[in-house]
């Protein structure tokens, strides 16, 4: 009697053993077939996210908002430090970016390489990835969304009295970086449940070579289209 519950023992392990092994082999086929839709997913975002930033200030909010409701799913992980939807659209909603902001972006373009995909939990993927983004500016620092939240440019200098001064001339700012995002399979398709940037490097090209974006009365500055003196004074100012 005890043998043959021995051998019973050892057949149901054995079962068992052949389950968890075709499961895992079933989990890493599907998975592996879910790789294309994950890659379009952050590429269509990182794409999405440059293009949202183009335009007139009255329109940002309203276009970061729906790109964020439109490509992130609603997430709360412990384990978790990157910036979520919450933390996005929280930023986005107790932010203004005034009319009277000094000048916009015409123009973005973004490319993204060196993509590793993971698994991550049963539902879950983290996407690992180097990035570069490219904007034109007409002039000043407007304020952008980036993967981590609102953000604005650097593209001026500090005057002989310490006063920071915004380039007045059109500029073009680069952006290389690389980031991690968590993945999250949905009813309707992968989403973004949160981001992790580390960091980028930022550089600038001027239109005049940078000879006269930060002279004060310079000859050679070229004159800002519908600007006013009262805009020029508020040039630094972005946000309320």
């Amino acid at each position: 009697m005890k043998l043959r519950n021995i051998n019973r023992g050892l057949v149901l392990g054995a079962v068992l053993t052949v389950g968890v092994v075709c499961y895992a082999v079933y989990d890493h086929n599907t998975f592996k077939a879910n790789k294309p839709e994950i890659e379009e997913t952050v590429e269509s975002y990182v794409k999405a996210i440059a293009e949202s930033n183009v335009g007139k200030a009255e329109a940002l909010n309203s276009q970061w908002t729906e790109l964020v409701n439109d490509k992130f799913t609603d997430y709360a992980g412990n384990d978790d430090y990157g910036v979520t939807k919450t933390d996005i659209l929280s930023e986005i909603n107790g932010t203004t970016v005034k009319s009277s902001q000094a000048g916009e972006i015409t123009s973005a373009e973004s490319n993204i390489k060196n993509i590793s995909i993971s698994k991550s939990g049963a539902d879950g993927a983290k996407v690992n990835f180097s990035y570069s983004i490219c904007y034109e500016i007409t002039y000043g620092d407007p304020y952008f969304m980036s993967f981590s939240g609102l953000s604005s440019f650097n593209s001026g200098d500090y005057s002989a009295n310490d006063v920071y001064e915004p380039s007045r001339s059109p500029y073009k700012a680069f952006f290389d970086g690389y980031a991690e995002f968590y993945l999250i399979r949905t009813d309707d398709g992968w989403k973004i449940a949160s981001v992790e940037d580390y960091g980028y490097g930022e550089n600038y090209t001027y239109e005049n070579d940078g000879d006269d974006e930060n002279s004060e009365g310079s000859a050679d500055s070229e004159p800002i289209a519908d600007s006013t003196a009262d805009e020029s004074e508020k040039e630094a100012e972005q946000l309320d």
